[in-house]
């Protein structure tokens, strides 16, 4: 089992009678979000609307969250969150709306409590650079053969082997007729 963060989390009066955001099972990263709308909203083809979760989320500092698309929503009914990830930063304390983009030839109609996305929670890490040309311009145009500046270089590919007898299992999948979960 994965660690758990505890993070604050406050309703708004859109997440009234909402339950509190959760997950689909142990084994998803992402949150699910519900769609605090008060009525049914009906989304044109092109369309991007702000939908309400009806939460504020307490994201941790050195955390942040990143609101992304749920797969089957986007394949079935072309809605997207748009820009995805969108970011939720350790600093906002807003309520959080998801901006959703109707990206197929049909309309959607959003109904009140309905999934529109998931939060994913990570750890961040904030970089400082080492500017190795210490800030002088270099001399060189920029093409595909001078833009790594790592030991690989795109003409010299790192061999890949890959076992013909490996099986790839879908992971939602995890156990077949006959196994048992374990826990």
């Amino acid at each position: 089992m994965a660690d758990v963060l505890k993070l604050s989390i406050a309703r708004t009066a859109d997440g009234s009678g909402l339950p509190l955001p959760s997950y689909s099972s142990r084994y998803h990263v992402g949150i699910n979000l519900q769609a605090a709308i008060s009525a049914a909203l009906r989304i044109e083809p092109g369309d991007r609307v702000y939908v309400p979760t009806g939460f504020v989320f307490g994201i941790s500092d050195g955390y942040c969250g990143m609101v992304t698309s749920i797969p089957m929503l986007a394949k079935d009914h072309g809605l997207v969150v748009s820009g995805a990830p969108q970011v939720v930063h350790p600093a906002d304390r807003t309520p959080l709306f998801v901006l959703l983009q109707n990206i197929s030839s049909r309309a959607f109609v959003l109904h009140r409590g309905d999934i529109v996305a998931q939060l994913i929670v990570t750890p961040i890490v904030q970089v400082m650079w080492n500017d190795l040309t210490d800030g002088q311009k270099l001399d060189k145009t920029t093409n595909a053969s001078n833009l790594i500046i790592d030991s690989v270089r795109p003409e010299e590919p790192e061999e890949k082997k890959v076992s013909p007898r490996r099986v790839y299992k879908d992971p939602r999948h995890r156990f077949s007729e006959g196994e048992k979960k374990e826990e």
